[in-house]
């Protein structure tokens, strides 16, 4: 038999060499890859995002709650009466303070001046999103000197399910990071203070502006303990302070002097207390309201690579990348802590025992900066596997360091994909709403509908005002109905007792109900003991309305002289209602029976 080994182990070196070149090659495209520029990824991104929103166009899918039935009107509203003067906007709950109804991004403002509502709204969002991923790149690329890196934590923080109704007030936390870093490092300050005046035109200060601003203080007296001489920090936290004085004057006037021409309906709002252990488990595994993260897996990599850089040599700018991620982590623990200590039993009935604007200042809305942190930590910890030598050797091995990542990725990676606008528009896309059951802008707004109402009615909408049972006002106002309902954050507690007034029978039958308006009260709704709180009726639903305990005359009081209901009143003769018609259309969510007082 012929000796074949020596043709075998000839086969098996070539391979091998072969394999190992093929290693080199890919590693040495990923350092280079690693240090070339890649923000512009970002724009194609948003290209691949954002198509599906263009393809369904009116009929494209946003997140309803806090946005299309409430916020949305703050931009619609102050664009009404942009140049008009008005301090008080008289198309919902009987007139309500335009000092109360202030957009969180009034940068945008000329958007929806110039565009369509659902345009100007769109591209809102498509600024906050590359904003986001924008600056969580150059945060990530500066902090860690790697643009893959940099790539993978803005494109999984852009991509999160966050609302572009409130501008940059989560969106733009990397970004206004970024700009206090160039302050620190006294570089590209000119950009760094463009990047400052952006953010305080387009967030809010009583979301995240004013833990920004307390969290630059701080940094600022620890520069000052450690004698850094660098006053471009100083300088940057001046100008968003003015810029946030300037656009929030009245706000801040009256929590200064209480110069305020009217009670708040915030000044009845009372706040639970909740157990202290597991609320903080549930922050600092999910995040809460407005703030999804999606980080409950990325907790245990994280750890993991930290555990990883305790054990690794570091050069200098290792050891300080890998102390601040410590620092960022302890900082992630603390805020889940802030927020169940906030909830607990004596420091909620300190608040609610006390007056004025720390009577409803939400302290625990620190946990708004998750989203971003959490991005930023996963980045900063993965930089400690990747900017790390293999031991005993010189290679780096970035391919299967990237593996690694990536893998680690995974399961982020799914929560982000099926939570994500693009997901949803794609399924909306491929299915429809009879199979999604998601309501698309044409079918919430439903503008056809509004119109062959406001045909039937025939009257001039300024001249009447319009309630709603079952159904949200957001259309009805969008439209240019004048509501004596609605959804407010900020409206006049007087105007409240009086609402009160008329569902004050029905809200004895529901506790429920009663707790939910008596103790918060931001929607001033004809609640009812048939279908609470939900307001949302589809048409074609068979619920008929019958022994609702309205008081009717406390309705007509606040100028109500139409009934927009989701569902037919079986005994409107008996509420004094007489029935004008009913109305749906082919694209709309709603079907209304309108009935005159």
């Amino acid at each position: 038999r012929m000796d074949i080994s020596w043709i075998r182990g000839t086969i098996l070196l070539f391979i091998s060499k072969e394999k190992t070149a093929i290693g080199k090659q890919i590693n040495r495209f990923l350092l280079w890859l690693d240090r070339i520029p890649l923000w512009w990824m970002g724009i194609l991104i948003a290209i691949v995002f954002f198509l599906p929103y263009f393809i369904l166009g009116d009929g494209c899918i946003f997140e309803i709650n806090d946005q299309l039935d409430e916020s949305i009107m703050n931009y619609v509203l102050s664009v009404r009466h942009l140049l008009d003067g008005s301090i008080i906007y008289p198309e919902m709950l009987g007139g309500v303070n335009a000092s109360g109804m202030q957009p969180s991004a009034v940068l945008f403002l000329p958007l929806y001046c110039i565009f369509p509502t659902r345009i100007a709204f769109l591209i809102q969002y498509i600024i906050c999103f590359f904003l986001a991923f924008l600056g969580m790149y150059l945060l990530v690329k500066e902090s860690t000197d790697s643009s893959i890196l940099a790539v993978i934590a803005g494109s999984c923080f852009s991509v999160l399910p966050l609302y572009p109704i409130y501008g940059l007030s989560e969106f733009g936390i990397p970004l206004i990071m970024y700009a206090f870093l160039c302050f620190w490092k006294r570089k590209n300050v000119i950009q760094a203070l463009v990047i400052t005046a952006v953010f305080g035109l387009t967030s809010h200060l009583v979301y995240t502006g004013y833990v920004v601003l307390g969290l630059w203080l701080l940094a600022i007296i620890i520069a000052v303990i450690l004698k850094r001489r660098n006053s471009w920090p100083l300088w940057g936290f001046g100008e968003l302070l003015l810029t946030y004085m300037i656009v929030n004057r009245a706000l801040i006037l009256e929590i200064l002097i209480g110069n305020s021409s009217y009670v708040s309906h915030r000044e009845e709002m009372i706040s639970s207390a909740t157990p202290f252990f597991e609320t903080f488990r549930s922050v600092f595994l999910n995040s809460s309201q407005h703030a999804p993260s999606l980080h409950k897996y990325l907790i245990l990599p994280i750890i993991l690579f930290l555990i990883l850089g305790a054990f690794c040599k570091k050069e200098e700018t290792d050891r300080i990348l890998y102390k601040a991620a410590v620092i960022n982590f302890l900082f992630l623990v603390a805020i889940a802590l802030f927020y169940a200590f906030c909830h607990l039993t004596a420091v909620v009935d300190w608040k609610n025992n006390a007056t004025g604007f720390l009577h409803y200042f939400q302290m625990h809305r620190v946990y708004w900066l998750y989203p971003a942190a959490w991005y930023l930590e996963f980045a900063w910890a993965a930089a400690v596997l990747w900017r790390t030598k293999v031991p005993h050797t010189d290679a780096r091995m970035q391919a299967g360091k990237l593996a690694v990542i990536l893998i680690c990725l995974l399961p982020t990676l799914q929560l982000l994909k099926v939570n994500s606008g693009m997901y949803l528009n794609v399924n909306q896309i491929n299915n429809g709403s009879d199979v999604t059951g998601y309501i698309s802008w044409e079918s919430w707004f439903a503008e056809d509908l509004m119109q062959e109402i406001d045909d039937a009615i025939g009257r001039d909408k300024s001249t009447y005002r319009v309630a709603h049972l079952g159904i949200s006002p957001a259309p009805s106002l969008m439209h240019g109905f004048y509501t004596v309902d609605g959804y407010s954050n900020n409206y006049p507690l007087e105007y409240k007792h009086r609402f009160r007034e008329v569902i004050a029978a029905e809200l004895e039958k529901n506790e429920e109900v009663r707790v939910y308006f008596d103790l918060w009260g931001n929607r001033c709704y004809l609640f009812n003991s048939i279908t609470g709180n939900y307001m949302q009726l589809k048409k074609g639903n068979t619920l008929v309305y019958e022994g609702l305990e309205f008081d009717m005359d406390a309705l007509r009081e606040l100028g109500c002289e139409y009934l927009f209901s989701g569902a037919e009143i079986g005994d409107a003769e008996r509420m004094g209602l007489e029935l004008v018609g009913y109305y749906e259309t082919d694209d709309s969510y709603w079907g209304i029976w309108v009935y005159e007082l």
